[in-house]
């Protein structure tokens, strides 16, 4: 038995390490998951704290949950920075009153959690694995974020090399995240791909969820058209005014009569992408508010076709993991893709269409393309789909992948 600590600031609700933690018990390990618990992106607090503390532990199905208080933000910038750096000092400084773990996994998007994995394991004398799911900074200066000259860059840069070359063992959630991380000077049997995934065991039992949100159920009882949904958020980064754009498309062309959009999520962008579509007058495309994780199996069985889409950025040529795809991809509904990367699971599962991003009309044509597909067609595109994530993305495989790092470390 290996008694593992995996920090990550944004694992507040059911996804990657909810999961690992489960399943890293169900094989007979002891977890402890560090979190926020201020959620980004609805920017809202989850937890009352008593006076004075700035931590709470909680059982969580077979896993100890431990909470960390950090400061309120509402957008990104400097709060948001300031909201990271306390979460990592606070991680440490509970940490540091706990019995010492076998092995500590500090897991980005930012930076700081690493630091506070790092930093715990060297006092604590145990191996530390980073994971790492974006690769900041390179991702914001592509999203010019950040400007690639400016300190704080420079900073980010130096703490990326710094943990990558203190690491027993790195995680690279993309499929060619080995090519940029050996890129700086990394040997590559020093990083391990394991991607994101989805626990298909709870998808399947969430399918015919009843739906809650009143919006919601209007739109699928009064539904005729065919369903194109989109379930995620709506940052800078999701590219979301292109799919805006192609729905614009197909209604002034009167390509097709049955096609429908549906957008169901929140984020900074929401707002903008709302006055755009009213805007251009479309009629073809409905946005509903972020609804609870379990809603989602139930959305994606009563749609036809998923939508993934992402703005173009130079560090896709390593490949994506988002979690929306592997809910796609176990839906069993085919799937529309409008990316670059390395590693596009529309080609690699044969499930759907691939195109590239940021490019309204042949977005627009492949929607109408897989529209004329015929239902037998789309429905083997589904299958293949789901074959592909039983066999390479459900959460107990993806785990004892994990086992074989942390017992390599431990010896």
């Amino acid at each position: 038995m290996t008694d593992i600590w995996l920090i990550n600031h944004h694992a507040t609700t059911k996804g990657r390490h909810t999961n690992i933690s489960r399943e890293l018990v169900n094989k007979g390990n002891t977890v402890k998951l560090f979190a926020s618990s201020f959620k980004h992106n609805v920017y809202k607090e989850l937890k009352d704290y008593p006076e004075g503390k700035n931590y709470l532990k909680e059982k969580e199905e077979n896993y100890e949950r431990v909470w960390i208080k950090t400061p309120p933000y509402d957008k990104n910038g400097f709060k948001r920075l300031i909201n990271q750096l306390v979460f990592a000092y606070r991680v440490i400084k509970t940490g540091l009153n706990m019995k010492s773990p076998d092995v500590i996994i500090g897991s980005s998007v930012h930076l700081f959690a690493g630091l506070a994995a790092y930093i715990l394991a060297k006092i604590k004398k145990v191996p530390f694995i980073f994971e790492v799911r974006d690769l900041w900074p390179q991702t914001l200066v592509d999203l010019d974020v950040l400007n690639d000259k400016s300190p704080v860059t420079y900073l980010f840069r130096w703490l990326e090399k710094f943990l990558y070359k203190k690491a027993d063992k790195i995680i690279s959630v993309l499929p060619r995240g080995v090519d940029y991380i050996s890129s700086l000077g990394i040997k590559e049997e020093k990083v391990i791909h394991i991607p994101n995934g989805v626990d298909l065991t709870w998808f399947d039992r969430h399918i015919n969820t009843e739906l809650e949100n009143k919006e919601l159920i209007n739109f699928f009882n009064n539904q005729k058209d065919m369903v194109f949904a989109y379930t995620g958020a709506h940052g800078l980064a999701n590219g979301l005014i292109t799919l805006v754009k192609s729905a614009k498309i197909i209604q002034d062309r009167n390509i097709r009569k049955n096609i429908q959009f549906l957008l169901v999520g929140d984020g900074p962008e929401k707002e903008k992408l709302i006055k755009e579509a009213k805007r251009l007058e479309l009629n073809n495309i409905t946005f509903i508010p972020r609804v609870d994780k379990d809603q989602v199996p139930a959305i994606l069985n009563k749609a036809d076709v998923c939508v993934s889409i992402v703005r173009k950025s130079k560090v896709h040529k390593y490949g994506v993991s988002m979690n929306k795809i592997f809910d796609y991809l176990a839906s069993g509904k085919p799937m529309i893709s409008a990316l670059e990367a390395a590693f596009d699971f529309a080609d690699v599962a044969d499930c759907g269409i691939a195109l590239p991003p940021d490019d309204p009309p042949r977005l627009a044509n492949a929607v109408v393309e897989m529209s004329e597909i015929s239902l037998e067609d789309r429905e083997e595109l589904g299958k293949n789909g789901r074959q592909f994530v039983e066999e390479n993305n459900d959460y107990p495989i993806l785990a004892g992948k994990l086992i074989k790092v942390i017992e390599e470390v431990c010896r």
